[in-house]
């Protein structure tokens, strides 16, 4: 083995030694970065949720864009430009620019999404990150800032809660898994305490029901976060969907606190959501998918506090 050959080898080996193993082409990966605001101006409340997903098969890419918007006197508002879109440069860890959305920036510095075909721009600041999931091949995490939605000559300040998920091994874009959902049930919430900077931020996810309910969640305010769960999650109404199961109307909840942050005390609060409007997404008889604005209250020691947002369910 000459002197060069065996340079080259000594190199390699202390790459790998300090580097780790490279990591193969990903053959099958899913990703996906989904924002969901609430925002309220003189003319009412609006509520925007926009999907990103992206994923590969085989060396073949995919993309799709879910939305839906809803303002408080209009209703449900069409958008322009949802749906599968291509994907010809491979691109994964961000997400790629389709015809009618334009993405530039980055979570720790923060995001603007332009869509000139809806005459929407949502401004987002740095989204720190509130909670963390990594179990396996997945890797997910939310975040919440403050952001400002220029809709149709309105100025519309607000807050936004983000998920960000990685998932190795696995593409729901290209394949179908039974067993993905479990009666699960999201709720984007912001609470409102005054202008929006003061407002509180609360993510709570569940699936399961009664013994084998799980939940996770964060409640977020100005710097101040920690993570919560629902010991206590009923649906108080419900309504016959078109199939053989059905859609919660109202919710009540119980919000402990799982994890205790400096400078933020030991809390409890109860929360009470109703059903404003719902948007059917898909249906296949035992089950289906919905987006529903919910507002409501939560109490905290004395104190009632007025909450809007989005319940993405699916049965």
């Amino acid at each position: 083995m000459t002197f060069v050959l065996r340079f080259a080898v000594k190199t390699l080996l202390l790459i790998l030694l300090f580097c780790g193993p490279v990591r193969a082409a990903e053959t099958l990966a899913y990703y996906s970065d989904y924002f969901s605001f609430v925002g309220q101006d003189e003319k009412g409340f609006l509520l925007f949720a926009l999907d990103n997903n992206r994923g590969v098969d085989a060396g073949d890419f995919q993309a799709e864009h879910f939305g839906v918007m809803y303002d408080q006197h209009q209703g449900w508002v069409d958008l322009v430009g949802l749906g599968e879109y291509s994907n010809p440069t491979g691109i994964l860890s961000r997400i790629p620019d389709s015809v009618a959305f334009k993405f530039s920036g980055k979570p720790s510095e923060g995001i603007t999404i332009l869509s000139r075909v809806n005459d929407l721009r949502l401004e987002i600041n740095p989204l720190p990150i509130r909670l963390q999931d990594h179990s396996g091949l997945r890797r997910q995490s939310w975040s919440s800032a403050a952001a400002v939605l220029y809709w149709q000559g309105r100025t519309i300040p607000g807050r936004i809660v983000y998920e960000h998920l990685v998932q190795h091994n696995w593409n729901r874009l290209t394949h179908s898994y039974s067993g993905t959902w479990d009666n699960f049930q999201g709720f984007y919430l912001a609470v409102q305490q005054g202008p929006p900077a003061l407002w509180k931020d609360i993510y709570l996810r569940s699936e399961g029901k009664k013994k084998t309910l799980r939940t996770l969640g964060f409640v977020a305010a100005s710097n101040k976060q920690a993570e919560i769960f629902s010991p206590d999650l009923k649906i108080t109404r419900k309504s016959w969907a078109l199939g053989f199961y059905r859609w919660g109307k109202s919710w009540q909840m119980s919000l402990q606190q799982a994890a205790t942050e400096q400078g933020l005390k030991p809390a409890f609060a109860s929360i009470r959501l109703r059903q404003i409007s719902r948007q059917n997404i898909s249906n296949w008889v035992l089950g289906g998918f919905a987006m529903t604005v919910v507002e409501g209250t939560l109490e905290q020691e004395g104190h009632q506090l007025k909450v809007l947002g989005f319940a993405e369910l699916i049965k």
